[in-house]
């Protein structure tokens, strides 16, 4: 009987989620390694009231000696919630600059650009499913299955 009132109160707490609890600055920072090369992303999220949202993606990729830090790639758009699903429809993308560079080339530089744009691009429309959330953090699961956790930025 516990086990039923505790999964009914986790349900319950899911279905609350509501656009006034995610509007404000979150941010994610996500680190995988792939062949030897270690990519870093740092995500700011800002949800506003108005239901347009703002995100700025700084990269950083680093492979023996060379590195990129912060490839700074920005997109804007509209987002909703409803129950414990956040959509989010991408509408402009940049990529406007890195902070720092070494031993990359202008080439591979605008590869590994056009490489986090083409992200957004590709799949403008994201559905995202939010798997818990308090006052400060949430986590979700996007389509690929890849979870995420946000800390409200203060």
């Amino acid at each position: 009987m516990k086990i039923f009132i505790i999964i009914l109160a986790l349900m319950l707490e899911l279905g609350a989620v509501g656009q006034t609890a995610l509007i404000g600055k979150w941010q994610a920072v996500t680190q995988t390694t792939h062949n030897g090369t270690l990519t870093i992303e740092k995500e700011y999220l800002h949800l506003n009231t108005n239901k347009t949202f703002f995100i700025t993606l700084l990269v950083s990729v680093q492979k023996g000696d060379a590195f990129v830090k912060d490839l700074q790639i920005k997109g804007s758009g509209i987002w909703k919630v409803s129950d414990h699903t956040l959509v989010i429809v991408v509408n402009n993308v940049e990529v406007p600059f890195a902070k720092e560079i070494y031993r990359i080339s202008q080439a591979s530089l605008r590869t590994l650009a056009d490489n986090f744009k083409r992200k957004f691009q590709n799949e403008p429309i994201r559905i995202i499913t939010i798997k818990s959330m308090d006052q400060n953090t949430f986590l979700t699961v996007n389509e690929a299955s890849k979870e995420t956790h946000y800390t409200r930025q203060r």
